[in-house]
């Protein structure tokens, strides 16, 4: 049996558009009742969509989409993300911020900061205060600071002849940061479950060592199958490897809210809910979907 879901997408608070109380609402007029916010590397969304989806009689899974890296370091380095779906009662904040990966998610931020204000420091006057014409960003907490697609967005409408510059030079925001990128997919994995959390590949078909891939999914607890980075027969073949290997699967977005929105093309098995939640999923729940 099948839910319709939307677990993997991203807010304002990492590469996203959408306020936490947007994107809930998004899916209740869709007709969802199991959503889940997955910002990259950053669970600060999560109370607020928790609070929305209650409002909205829905069910929020607390998640977050965890960078590690295949060969990192090397020229054959790429980005491998992993999803981290807490239970439920790890949206309260006191819960939350006990967490291994929302402490990781505070230093995430406050290095961001510091990396765009170092790049802000190596530009002329004109540009600086085009960006920030009153010199107010450096005075913004690190969990206020604009976030990824923030940023972007402020570069193109205040200085857009900046944008292929800052757009370049992000990239080595991950890419040069071992203490806190440099993670195998294992590592992601094991601190993953040392939260009390589930994991999952997030969008297996993308990576292109495709042995190594083949490895991590062998370790992993669950697999997302349906995505929109998934074609339709891509999809069906990893929907085929997580029923013979036993693994829970899932059906998202993955929605930055800058193309059109591509609802997942199945529900998410109800019995991968309840292993992310420790409990049955309440009847009403499921019979609402």
């Amino acid at each position: 049996m099948q839910i319709a879901t939307d677990l993997h997408g991203h807010t304002l608070f990492s590469d996203g558009r959408a306020t936490p109380e947007a994107y809930v609402d998004f899916r209740r007029e869709l007709g969802m009742r199991v959503v889940a916010v997955s910002d990259h590397d950053v669970l600060a969304a999560v109370p607020r969509a928790a609070a929305a989806a209650a409002a909205a009689n829905m069910l929020l899974l607390p998640a977050v989409e965890v960078t590690s890296f295949l060969h990192f370091g090397t020229d054959r380095a790429e980005q491998f993300h992993v999803l981290a779906y807490y239970p439920a009662r790890f949206a309260s904040p006191p819960l939350l911020r006990q967490t291994t990966l929302h402490r990781r998610g505070e230093r995430v931020q406050a290095r961001w900061k510091k990396f765009v204000m170092d790049w802000m420091d190596g530009l002329g006057e004109e540009d600086r205060r085009a960006l920030d014409p009153e010199g107010a960003l450096a005075e913004v907490p690190p969990g206020e600071f604009p976030a990824l697609q923030s940023m972007l967005d402020r570069v193109v409408e205040r200085r857009r002849p900046l944008f292929e510059t800052f757009r370049d030079h992000h990239v080595r925001f991950w890419e040069e940061d071992r203490e806190l990128f440099g993670w195998t997919p294992e590592d992601a994995i094991d601190a993953i479950r040392a939260d009390g959390a589930l994991d999952v590949v997030a969008h297996p078909g993308r990576y292109r060592d495709k042995e190594r891939t083949l490895a991590v999914l062998g370790r992993a607890s669950g697999v997302e199958v349906y995505t929109s980075r998934h074609k339709p027969e891509i999809a069906e073949q990893f929907r085929a490897f997580a029923e013979e290997h036993r693994k829970c699967w899932t059906a998202s977005s993955d929605d930055h809210q800058n193309a059109r929105y591509m609802r997942p093309a199945a529900g998410t098995p109800v019995a991968t809910i309840e292993r992310i939640l420790g409990r049955a999923l309440p009847i009403g729940a499921i019979v609402a979907a």
